[in-house]
C-alpha cells in the first residue's frame, strides 16, 4: 500500500467516525434527554438545560426529593397545571448551570401533586 493510500483510507475513516458522533448527539438529543417537568439528575439530562432541585411549598422554595427539568417564564400562563412561574432564590438558582441562569422559571406546586 503506498502512502498515499494509507492516507486516503485514513481520511475516509476520520471522516465516517465524525459521523457517527454527530448522529449519536442528534440521537442523544432527541432521544436521551428529558423534556419538561421530567425527572432528572444534572443540567444536562434536560432539553432545556435547566434541571432544578426544588418545589414551591406554601409560596417557600423548598428542596425537591429529585430534580425535575424546568424552563424560563414570565407568568404561571407559561406553566402547566400543578406548576408556577417564580423568581429564583440564590438556593434554586445554584441548582443551574454557570452561565445563562435564569431569573424566573416554573417550579412545581407541592400542594398540586
Amino acid at each position: 500500500m503506498s502512502v498515499r493510500g494509507f492516507f486516503s483510507t485514513l481520511g475516509t475513516a476520520l471522516i465516517a467516525v465524525v459521523m457517527l458522533c454527530g448522529g449519536a448527539l442528534v440521537a442523544w438529543r432527541l432521544f436521551g434527554q428529558a423534556r419538561y417537568r421530567g425527572e432528572c439528575e444534572h443540567s444536562v439530562g434536560c432539553r432545556s438545560f435547566y434541571c432544578i432541585h426544588h418545589d414551591l411549598e406554601h409560596k417557600q422554595q423548598v428542596p425537591a426529593p429529585h430534580g425535575m427539568c424546568t424552563k424560563s417564564c414570565d407568568s404561571d400562563v407559561d406553566c402547566e397545571a400543578g406548576a408556577a412561574c417564580v423568581a429564583l432564590g440564590d438556593e434554586a438558582r445554584d441548582d443551574l448551570p454557570p452561565l445563562r441562569k435564569l431569573d424566573r422559571a416554573c417550579l412545581v406546586v407541592v400542594d398540586a401533586r
